[in-house]
């Protein structure tokens, strides 16, 4: 069935506790043969933290470590801020295995595992086949796509016009002297008309209030703002929409929304987590809408020209030190004739996209929209002659449900989890 609408809303789940971690987790032991014989050793530290914060008495005993058969433990420096556990072979290891180490915090014993890998010494193998030297790239224009030129080929590639085609040619050499060719194929398209700038997000906390009488906010920070543009205030997490074009003197907002649910009661301690402590979110323009942009990121979106790409990167900072990065990319395009109306859906959620302490729940609620009248949607996810409401984990094109509403609880999220939404027909 094919997609006619889609939106996505992502649940974050924010919980403090302690998180142990070791300084490395496994370890490979180099061997003969048979394996790994008796006297090697490895360490490996253990740190606990409260949230963001390092603590300062960590617990290891060695009698409590559960060992493999043929590994001993040994423990320095238990009781303060970091434990050092060394293993050491007693007889031949021959397969990988693992140890558990019990640390406690504050009372708390959470079980680290330690796993053990042998390399032994394989038979010598036989003799590869390699890339002679650099493979020859060539080029050559042609009027056809499907027949290969067989005159005219060119390490320089050669300017080609709109509408004819680029062939390139490579020849690999390979270290038994054999060589393989292969062609590849691309026309150079006509320059398209240039695009309409898009709408920008902007952020800061220069924007206030709730009111939904258009204002101007002298201290916006923003420079040339568009009609339909958006603000977020970064403190408040309220959301505003540009409704008169200016410059931060003269352009108009109002009142659009809030990000955040309410905050409901505290709940018990929750196990151990790890949380997002905060998220850097810079912009890149490229020409590529597959490989993302090496530099040129800023924190504020550039101007991107038509039928090219803006690059939005999201890197996560968690609780534990660790991050993780996020990538999506956006095409500028043309204007194009006057279409009938937009079919659009959104997400609503009736407690907020925040989970606290692995406790609660809220209800993704799809709204459909025609032009500017909202189209009625039975519980079963039926819209009418338009088509089905399905839902989906991001990552998965498995829908989990067919229904008006989704209602997700704070197990069902680790850390985030973004769930999309599909109007298909």
């Amino acid at each position: 069935m094919a997609v006619k609408a889609s939106n996505q809303a992502t649940l974050i789940d924010v919980t403090d506790g302690y998180s142990v971690t070791l300084t490395s987790d496994s370890y490979t032991f180099v061997g003969g043969t048979g394996g790994v014989g008796s006297g090697q050793t490895c360490t490996t530290e253990a740190v606990a933290f409260c949230g963001s914060n390092q603590c300062t008495s960590v617990a290891v005993t060695a009698a409590d470590i559960v060992c493999p058969t043929g590994i001993s433990a040994t423990v320095e420096n238990s009781g303060t801020s970091k434990v050092k556990v060394t293993f050491k072979t007693t007889a031949t290891i021959s397969a990988a295995c693992e140890a558990t180490i019990p640390v406690v915090v504050d009372g708390i014993t959470m079980n680290k595992k330690f796993s053990f890998a042998v390399a032994k010494t394989g038979a010598t193998g036989a003799t590869g086949k390699g890339i002679k030297g650099t493979p020859v790239a060539e080029y050559v224009g042609s009027s056809s796509n499907t027949t290969v030129p067989t005159s005219g080929w060119s390490t320089t590639i050669p300017s080609v016009s709109a509408g004819q085609y680029l062939w390139t040619r490579v020849t690999t050499t390979y270290t038994d002297n054999t060589t393989s060719v292969s062609y590849s194929v691309a026309k150079q398209g006509a320059t398209g008309a240039t695009g309409t700038t898009g709408s920008q997000w902007y952020s800061g906390t220069g924007i206030t209030g709730t009111s939904t009488t258009a204002t101007a906010f002298t201290g916006s920070g923003v420079a040339n703002a568009r009609v339909n543009d958006m603000y977020l205030n970064t403190s408040t997490g309220n959301t505003y929409k540009c409704t008169v074009a200016g410059n931060a003197q003269n352009a108009k907002w109002v009142y659009d929304g809030n990000i955040k649910g309410v905050q409901g009661d505290k709940g018990n301690t929750g196990a151990t987590g790890n949380g997002i402590s905060k998220a850097d979110i810079t912009y890149a323009a490229s020409s590529s809408n597959t490989s993302a942009p090496s530099s040129g990121w800023q924190s504020t979106p550039p101007n991107v020209s038509a039928g090219q790409y803006l690059w939005t990167k999201t890197v996560f900072t968690y609780t534990n030190g660790g991050t993780a990065t996020q990538y999506s990319v956006a095409k500028q395009g043309a204007t194009g004739a006057a279409g009938a109306d937009a079919i659009t859906l959104t997400i609503t959620s009736s407690n907020g996209i925040i989970f606290k302490n692995n406790a609660g729940s809220t209800v993704l609620t799809a709204h459909v929209w025609k032009g500017s009248v909202e189209q009625s949607i039975t519980d079963a996810g039926v819209c009418g002659s338009l088509g089905s409401i399905k839902w989906y984990k991001a990552g998965s094109d498995t829908a989990i449900a067919t229904a008006k509403s989704l209602t997700v609880t704070a197990d069902d999220v680790t850390n985030s989890q973004a769930y999309t939404c599909q109007l298909e027909g």
